[in-house]
């Protein structure tokens, strides 16, 4: 019975292994997508976050202008929603990633374990 848990824990420690690798390289991929998605629209990972204060001043100062349904308005709202959820997807594609890491260290530590209780009995 013993040696049927070790070997229980080896394979889940390989199996998180195995979604670790597969979260980092989706997390990867996926990262690539956004940058290149904002690339099209000449925005870089380096200006991201001042284009969004930006973005987010003039819809506060044209707001507060009185013009909430102008054209104007509105396109400087639908500028500041979509830098916002490119910086949410970034924020989520680094979670996946830190997940990943931990997903691998985590079947390592399973794995080397459930091979020590096979090696001890």
């Amino acid at each position: 019975m013993k040696n049927i848990l070790s070997i229980l824990v080896a394979v889940i420690g390989v199996v998180c292994i195995v979604f670790g690798v597969l979260f980092i390289m989706q997390a990867g991929d996926s990262k690539t997508i956004v940058v290149d998605e904002l690339k099209a629209s000449g925005v870089t990972l380096d200006n991201l976050d001042a284009k969004y204060d930006a973005a987010k001043a003039g819809l506060a100062q044209a707001l507060g202008a009185g013009a909430a349904g102008t054209e104007t308005a509105q396109s400087v709202g639908w500028q500041k929603t979509s830098l916002g959820l490119a910086k949410s997807n970034l924020g989520t594609i680094d979670f996946v990633q830190k997940s990943g890491i931990l997903a691998i260290v985590i079947g390592a530590g399973l794995t080397l374990a459930g091979v020590g209780l096979m090696k001890k009995s």
